[in-house]
């Protein structure tokens, strides 16, 4: 199941990649630039408590001492609680941290105009800032957009809370409690919007350019499969990339030394035929002079095994360099027509089925596999199966079958096996060959195999794309 989910070409995996890539980048740098935000909100957050203070530490300082506590309550609000007390609400005895020493030194700055005569900041209890209060302005990430307006202004309520205790000239203590903002959230619907416009145009960009270089190795790739099979796709555009131009002038120049080659193979043995026939030609009008009767025989039948040897070996020869054209065949016709001009063959399943390949070469590669199956066999059963994707050709016999160790060595060219095959038949050991050419030559394959009770299978797999 997992290896189905796994890409399996270069585009898929350039398109999970890069989607993964972008990603991790993008929330990478909208963490990085969260946590920054978040540090300069607390910077600001001090500077705009520290001015708050001062700006009431002033004006309590210049009242009477005894309406400083009414004064105080009636100023004080739900992000800034103030009360004028005889004694501090913070511990001197606590050691202040990094921020609250800075937030000290910025209140102190800010009182640089009035004289007092203690201050002390440290972490504390505002009188609304319980713990279910502070978990319930949590932002939420799905909420919708007035809640979330709601929620940033109402931050305060829910942040670090701080304590402040001013020790004024005449001893009174001013007290304030307040709740910094901590952070903000971390995302919000534009924001996933965004990052969602931004992936999906560096995808389709990304994609886009993949496409164009993974273009011309897709032709490249059809024309090996072509040729592997047989046929002739001609040259591969050179186009693409640097590299990949070198691949299709490289596979075009391989082609074309290929073609060459087989061509010259082919007109060799054309050429050897031709010049073995008249020799041989000479061979039997003297044989004709030959008086001892059983004499004469045996060398005009050694003349028409020689003249078998090389008709078989031009066909397999010509086999490669066929230019046959494919076409849709009936392939359960095709087997009928073989099965008939083989007796006593026969096609033992009615199944249509239906391919596209070379009508002559295939008729050529059955025609081998059934008279091999009639001759050394004694009988031939064809069964034809649809496969889905692929057509399956058994051809069975009830002969002695072949030895484990010999299976492959038949589909060689000139290989006969002397304990089941009788040199007399005029096989020149091709048969196999020519059938296994056939077969490779539409992306098939052909399997030999021993049956259990007794003689030889031979399973023909072909794809029905030919």
């Amino acid at each position: 199941m997992l290896r189905r989910l796994v890409p399996h070409s270069m585009l898929s995996w350039f398109a999970l990649v890069l989607a993964a890539g972008i990603s991790l980048s993008l929330i990478s740098v909208s963490a990085f630039h969260a946590f920054n935000r978040d540090e300069a909100i607390a910077a600001l957050e001090d500077l705009r408590a520290a001015e708050r203070i001062a700006a009431v530490a002033r004006f309590l300082d210049h009242s009477a001492p005894p309406l400083r506590p009414v004064i105080a309550e009636s100023i004080s609000g739900s992000s800034l609680f103030i009360a004028a007390t005889p004694a501090s609400m913070v511990d001197n005895a606590h050691p202040p941290d990094n921020r609250t020493a800075r937030l000290r030194d910025v209140i102190a700055a800010r009182l640089i105009d009035m004289r007092w005569r203690d201050l002390r900041v440290n972490y504390g209890i505002g009188p609304d800032s319980g713990t279910d209060h502070l978990w319930s302005w949590i932002p939420s990430l799905w909420s919708d957009e007035h809640k979330r307006s709601d929620q940033i202004l109402s931050l305060q309520d829910r942040g670090e809370t701080f304590t402040v205790s001013l020790q004024l000239l005449d001893g009174t203590w001013l007290n304030f409690s307040f709740a910094s903002v901590k952070s903000l959230p971390f995302s919000s619907w534009s924001h996933l919007l965004a990052l969602a416009l931004g992936i999906i145009a560096v995808m389709a960009l990304g994609i886009g350019a993949m496409r164009v270089i993974t273009r011309p190795i897709a032709s490249l790739a059809n024309a090996a499969e072509q040729l592997g099979r047989g046929a002739k796709p001609g040259d591969v555009p050179v186009a693409g990339l640097d590299e990949v131009r070198q691949a299709a002038r490289a596979f075009n120049q391989m082609q074309r030394r290929i073609r060459r080659m087989i061509e010259d193979r082919t007109q060799m043995i054309a050429a050897i035929s031709h010049d073995l026939r008249t020799p041989i030609t000479r061979l039997r009008l003297r044989a004709e002079f030959v008086e001892d009767a059983e004499e004469q025989q045996k060398m005009l039948t050694d003349l028409d095994q020689m003249e078998a040897i090389i008709r078989s070996t031009l066909m397999f020869a010509r086999e490669d360099s066929d230019n046959e054209p494919t076409a849709d065949i009936d392939l359960q016709v095709l087997l009928q027509e073989v099965a008939e001009s083989h007796p006593p063959a026969r096609l033992t399943t009615r199944e249509a089925c239906s391919l596209r390949g070379r009508p002559v070469a295939l008729r050529r590669c059955f025609n081998n596999l059934v008279e091999n199956a009639v001759r050394y066999g004694n009988t031939a059963e064809i069964a034809l199966h649809d496969r889905g994707g692929a057509v399956e050709v058994t051809v069975d016999d009830t002969g002695p079958g072949i030895p484990e160790d010999r299976l492959n060595d038949v589909f060689r060219p000139f290989v006969r096996l002397e304990e089941s095959r009788n040199r007399e038949s005029g096989g020149a050991g091709l048969g196999l060959a020519i059938a296994r050419s056939v077969v490779l030559a539409h992306g098939g394959t052909i399997v030999l195999s021993n049956r259990a009770e007794g003689g030889l299978r031979v399973l023909v797999r072909l794809p029905k794309a030919g």
